[in-house]
């Protein structure tokens, strides 16, 4: 496993929470092994190990918390294709071996390295699957905006991963062919009182259109990310009246949350909801992550 990078065996890549345990390139490795990674994906799971660790991720949080949540690896650049990442139809689902076991090399680094034994330390009161794996890479060749890390200050010829502390998945099923329309059920999808990035006020919820769908919005006015971007702030907004009396979660008060004109955001402001392009070429579905409150998205390059 070692052979797939150049690092030092003792070079400590980062420390990863609640335990502070070191991650070095050995241990790191020694986990992609028991994950089945092939010795190319080590320096992607390096990579995420050491944007995990950042401290706006909030690691400690993700790690201990009761909401179902994960961290979701989004890979872009080349190397996607260098080992054969699924960037298409079922890229989230089974039958590919480095979306796989990258994310489970992941989730062993968190459980070995950093301590986050489930019911012990891992308080989540019921999981979700993506706690096994969550990984995929950007369908950057069959979207219609440039790429997503780009956006995150890279050139395309970049490699990266980027990762989200996400709740899970949510699907909403859009077959008109209206592009505004796929964008008012998706923001429809993110005013969901009771998603953790409305509970919290923050975050840095995912939004995954189908290439379909991005050449869709293209086609009808949505050239850039940002526009889709602005769409969704605008639109992803709940009546103040629509909440419970009382707060929902007292540690977390209506003071927190953006308000306009009497209803409450979904998230701080449009650049916080990240966009990519995944999946099969239908403009049919469109998935959407609600993120952990208090963490932040982090994007780290990869070093081959």
């Amino acid at each position: 496993m070692l052979t797939g990078t150049s690092r030092k065996p003792d070079e400590v890549a980062a420390r990863l929470a609640p335990r502070q345990g070191e991650a070095t390139v050995e241990r790191v490795a020694i986990n992609a092994v028991m994950a089945g990674c092939a010795p190319a994906y080590l320096p992607v799971v390096l990579a995420a190990v050491e944007a995990v660790a950042h401290p706006a991720f909030n690691l400690v949080g993700i790690q201990t918390t009761t909401n179902p949540v994960s961290p979701l690896v989004i890979v872009n650049g080349p190397i996607r294709n260098q080992i054969g990442m699924n960037c298409g139809r079922n890229a989230l689902g089974p039958g590919n071996r480095a979306n796989a076991t990258i994310g489970r090399a992941l989730r062993l680094c968190l459980l070995n390295i950093g301590g986050a034994i489930p019911g012990e330390v891992d308080k989540a009161t019921l999981g979700m699957p993506g706690k096994y794996t969550f990984c995929l890479g950007e369908y950057e060749e069959e979207s219609a905006w440039e790429p997503f890390h780009t956006t995150r200050g890279y050139e395309r010829g970049d490699s990266t991963v980027t990762v989200v502390g996400a709740q899970g998945t949510n699907n909403a099923l859009i077959l008109n062919g209206n592009g505004e329309d796929a964008l008012l059920l998706t923001a429809d999808m993110m005013m969901t009182m009771g998603n953790n990035t409305v509970i919290a006020g923050s975050g840095t919820p995912t939004v995954i259109f189908s290439p379909g769908h991005s050449r869709q919005l293209v086609e009808q006015g949505f050239t850039t990310r940002r526009s889709v971007q602005e769409f969704l702030f605008e639109h992803a907004r709940i009546p103040m009246d629509r909440f419970p009396p009382r707060e929902i979660v007292p540690s977390k008060p209506m003071s927190i949350r953006v308000v306009i004109d009497g209803k409450v955001c979904a998230v701080q402001k449009p650049e916080d909801i990240l966009v990519i392009v995944a999946g099969g070429p239908e403009p049919y579905h469109v998935t959407y992550c609600p993120s952990v409150g208090n963490s932040v998205a982090i994007t780290r390059p990869i070093w081959l």
